[in-house]
């Protein structure tokens, strides 16, 4: 298969479906065998606002459109016009801009939530221009001259395609990784059933060898039995050919049993495997994917492989088998009428070739679809009150129309490909098999060759035999396609590595005093701006310290940070003297509880969520806890008790009995380290008494960091850190920080202000 150039590597995710007005507006600019290179949308004006502005790029030219009547196209140059590209990237938005000899050219607009396409296009872009200006002769002056693209560098590029790699593939481009390494991936996971595949591989060859027999009977009936009426050679093809179809039947049952059987088992080692990874995945992983098109990858995706085991693997097989067998027999019958035959093969392997490529992209597009709809169902189901309370039903009808409808487009244009193609097979097939007629009837009556009746007979019922594995090939082409898309897919998250995992030599983490140390910490989510900048304090153990400061202050980031969800950009927690980075993450979580501000329940009984840190945990202990959360009389005022179905995510309960269960599940769980974050921030003022009365109970003789924004309910803390822009701010005990007149002071006086006014 021929590489392709780097370019098309990269530009395969910058072709998006665009609308009809664009489509028209192209066309009035596009030259005859002008090439694509790029089309996708943009989310901002040059001017800043939101709205839809459409970039394209050909070999030729770069065009800027927008739904704008009187003015669509916003900037028109040809390539050999562009001197230079460059893309700025500013805090929440960048520009991508080409130079020329007249200026500098504002080429297109983006948030950063498509800050990668435009990276991957001003790569394209470059690519484009150095190859336009290389066939003039000319150099282009250094990237550095041309104002070099201010995107983060990334730390590993593809050799082949310049492709940033993805943080889940280091090693191995998944764009340029050819298919068949992906199929032969999945492949070798049947490796733990060995046996099974073993045993199908071998029934599947027996099938292959009996299903060669039939085709030659007709020449032993017409040139040997009919001649010389021999009425008992008769009787025994008539009973091989019985005892052929017999066996083949019976194998046929087995061997497709057994297939199914292992695709179902390798599926569903995968499926674990891959649900084991999710656990292990960092939050960073699941803070850039929508739920839905995780849920699409361990579902939609894996049946497609397990689909690809069972059915088209050993379609594969046989289909090789029986060629290579039937193409030994018909150069054994007659070499002429063999070499024939063959004269449809490069017609049909070009066509597969170009077939397969286009159906590639076709797919990658199309999954893409299946995806963004799982997402809205994903996201849809769980906040249907909300889409309820806010009457938008019409409007959510009309999203998952749109996207139903786009997969119906991207399924017919599937199709349109699938029905040009293989109606082209067939009748590249047919005209070999007449050409064989032509030339073995001619051979036959002119008497111009050694060819017999019984022998043409056989070698065109060996002849169909031999083209219907070449038309499943391509059909299978098909399929192929199908699943190396969902096992890219698959593979893409199992070979994602969790961004904080065990370091080589990390130490369990002992039973611990509580002793908590933060040390000039700082901490970027993005690589660009600071939530956390040189934070330092310490909490003695056993003892409650009160993160106080306005929303996104980064009072949540700090505890994120002592759970190890994340790592420290700069500086160090110490745990007892430890250094997180230094302690297995298992022995570290397991001596920390958090109680959230809206918890979160599992589908299952009461009994159950209170005991999800500890499963194994007595009923009495269950009993125990949820008694010190003061939960166990509104559980028992339930018919079934601690039996109560929570509902999904607990929505048979209310806020204030799911914040007590939460809290109940932290006091089985026993922790050395409490964090409780807003824990009673949703609640009503008779709800929060039962609660802090709860919260009391356990906090003693532990360390516990409590976020609060009801600056009451940090009075007992015995010590308060202020954090504001990432800082501390201010630090003491609440008497101290009200006397000194600084931001605590200034939130209390707020607060007592709206509690008057709310009073009055």
């Amino acid at each position: 298969m021929p590489e392709e150039d780097s370019s098309s590597a990269v530009d395969r995710e910058l072709v998006e479906a665009a609308p009809a007005w664009v489509e028209r507006t192209l066309s009035d600019f596009l030259e005859a065998g002008e090439e694509r290179r790029a089309l996708f949308c943009s989310d901002m004006t040059l001017e800043g606002e939101f709205g839809q502005v459409w970039l394209a790029i050909t070999d030729r030219r770069l065009l800027v459109l927008s739904e704008d009547s009187d003015r669509p196209v916003q900037l028109h140059l040809p390539l050999r016009n562009i001197t230079g590209v460059r893309a700025r990237d500013y805090a929440g938005n960048g520009f991508l801009e080409v130079v020329t000899e007249d200026g500098a050219y504002s080429a297109l607009r983006y948030s950063r939530a498509i800050a990668h396409k435009a990276g991957a296009a001003s790569r394209l872009l470059e690519q484009l221009v150095e190859k336009a200006s290389a066939e003039k002769g000319e150099k282009l002056p250094a990237s550095g001259a041309r104002g070099a693209v201010s995107f983060r560098a990334p730390e590993h590029r593809c050799p082949k395609c310049g492709r940033v790699l993805p943080k889940w593939s280091q090693e191995a481009c998944p764009y340029c990784v050819p298919r068949g390494k992906l199929l032969l991936r999945i492949v070798g996971r049947m490796r733990p059933q060995v046996r099974l595949a073993i045993l199908g591989f071998g029934l599947t060859i027996v099938l292959t060898a009996l299903q060669l027999i039939p085709p030659y009977l007709p020449k032993i009936l017409i040139d040997t039995a009919i001649p010389d009426h021999n009425l008992r050679l008769l009787w025994v093809v008539v009973g091989v050919l019985l005892a052929v179809h017999g066996a083949s039947s019976l194998i046929t049952a087995v061997r497709s049993f057994t297939m199914e059987f292992l695709g179902q088992r390798v599926m569903a080692d995968l499926r674990a495997q891959l649900f084991d990874h999710l656990q292990i995945l960092s939050l960073s992983f699941y803070n850039k994917r929508q739920t839905g098109q995780i849920m699409s990858r361990v579902t939609t995706d894996t049946f497609r492989l397990q689909y690809f085991l069972a059915e088209g693997l050993q379609e594969l097989i046989v289909n090789l088998l029986t060629m290579v067998g039937i193409g030994a027999v018909l150069f054994s019958m007659d070499a002429r009428l063999a070499l024939l035959s063959l004269l449809p093969a490069p017609i049909v392997g070009v066509a597969t070739y170009v077939f397969g490529r286009r159906i590639r992209r076709v797919y990658h597009r199309l999954w893409r679809r299946y995806a963004s709809m799982h997402a809205l169902l994903a996201d849809t189901i769980p906040g249907v009150r909300v889409v309820k309370s806010f009457t938008q039903e019409a409007r959510e009808s009309r999203r998952f129309r749109r996207r139903s409808e786009d997969i119906v487009s991207g399924e017919i244009g599937a199709a349109r490909l699938a029905q040009f193609f293989f109606p082209m097979m067939n009748l590249a097939t047919a005209t070999g098999y007449v050409i064989v007629w032509a030339y073995g009837g001619w051979v036959l009556i002119t008497g111009a060759g050694g060819l017999t009746l019984g022998v043409m007979f056989a070698f065109t019922g060996y002849l169909w035999r031999f083209y219907m594995p070449i038309q499943s090939l391509g059909q299978l082409n098909h399929r192929l396609q199908h699943a190396a898309t969902a096992a890219e897919r698959v593979f893409e998250i199992l070979d994602t590595t969790p961004d904080i995992q065990d370091k080589e030599g990390a130490e369990t983490l002992p039973t611990i005093e509580g002793r908590v140390e933060f040390k000039d910490v700082s901490f970027t989510y993005d690589g660009m701006k600071m939530a956390l900048q040189n934070v330092t304090f310490e909490a003695n153990p056993g003892e409650m310290i009160g993160l106080v400061g306005p929303s996104g202050a980064g009072k949540s980031t700090l505890v994120h940070l002592l759970c190890r969800f994340y790592d420290v950009t700069e500086g160090a927690i110490l745990v007892d003297g430890r250094d997180l980075r230094d302690v297995k993450l298992k022995s570290l979580r397991e001596q920390i509880g958090v109680v959230l501000q809206d918890p979160f329940l599992f589908h299952g009984t009461i009994a159950q969520n209170i005991a999800y840190g500890r499963p194994n945990a007595k009923p009495d202990e269950i009993m125990a806890a949820a008694r010190a959360a003061n939960a166990h009389e509104f559980i028992m005022n339930f018919p079934d008790g601690y039996d109560t179905q929570a509902g999904e995510r607990g929505v048979m309960l209310s806020a204030g009995e799911r914040q007590r269960l939460a809290i109940a599940r932290a006091v089985l769980r026993d922790p050395r380290i409490l964090i409780l974050d807003e824990a009673t921030s949703s609640v009503d003022t008779e709800t929060e008494s039962v609660i802090q009365q709860a919260v009391e109970r356990l906090v003693k003789n532990r360390t516990t960091f409590a976020i609060a924004h009801r600056l009451s309910t940090l009075r007992r803390a015995d010590r308060l850190v202020v954090i504001e822009n990432g800082k501390v701010a201010e630090a003491g005990t609440h008497d101290e920080l009200l006397e000194s007149g600084g931001i605590y002071s200034r939130l209390c006086r707020l607060q007592a202000e709206l509690s008057r006014v709310r009073a009055w």
